[in-house]
């Protein structure tokens, strides 16, 4: 049996202390592989990207998630379009949003509150920019709509057809985050040429750049 109570006014209640600041804790910690592990949705953009690349790549993605979970985990994994998901659909699952933030309207919702921004015509990642013609962002983050859920960026679980030969291979193999140059089309190990990962410090931070 479990009873959290919290203090409130001086007063002790039924119910857990919200969070104030953003931290890592279980339950919300990554690496993208988490957000799996419990309640999620696949959520479709509704729109269009201007650009072609990052366009058809998550919506590749997306299908091959899709016809992957079933394959790999033998189940149906929910799929909705951006446009469809409910309020309860954010206090209760991680949302997988797919496409950037002209095509999902989730993303294009929260994009100002993600470490990883669209600039003008660039990802942001601290003072590196990513052409984002060509470009896109892997992520796992508190969703800011909801934050004791996650948001998922463009990613389902992260080993791939290399990995389903031997399944001490069947584990995360991308941290927090990753920028993927589409110039480079995905293999049986990686959704594309991966040119930066790491993961976010304690405070879902992004961490200064290191040498890997």
């Amino acid at each position: 049996w479990e009873c959290p109570l919290v203090r409130v006014d001086g007063k002790w209640k039924v119910g857990r202390q919200k969070p104030t600041v953003l931290r890592k804790r279980h339950g919300l910690q990554g690496p993208i592989d988490d957000a799996l592990m419990d309640s999620f949705i696949f959520v479709r953009p509704s729109g269009k990207s201007s650009h072609a690349k990052v366009q058809q790549w998550a919506a590749a993605e997306l299908e091959r998630a899709i016809v992957h979970w079933r394959r790999h985990f033998r189940g149906d994994a929910r799929v909705k379009l951006d446009r469809e998901i409910t309020e309860e659909d954010i206090a209760q699952a991680n949302l997988i949003l797919w496409g950037d933030a002209e095509s999902n309207q989730l993303i294009k919702k929260i994009a100002a509150q993600l470490p990883i921004q669209w600039g003008e015509g660039e990802l942001k990642v601290g003072a590196k920019g990513y052409d984002s013609a060509h470009h896109a962002p892997i992520m796992i983050y508190p969703n800011p709509l909801n934050p004791s859920r996650y948001v998922v960026l463009n990613s389902s679980f992260t080993f791939r057809d290399y990995a389903y030969l031997n399944n001490a291979r069947q584990v995360p193999m991308l941290p927090d985050w990753a920028i993927v140059d589409l110039r480079s089309p995905p293999t049986s190990q990686y959704p594309g040429k991966v040119v930066a990962a790491d993961f976010f410090g304690e405070k879902w931070e992004l961490l200064p750049e290191r040498d890997k």
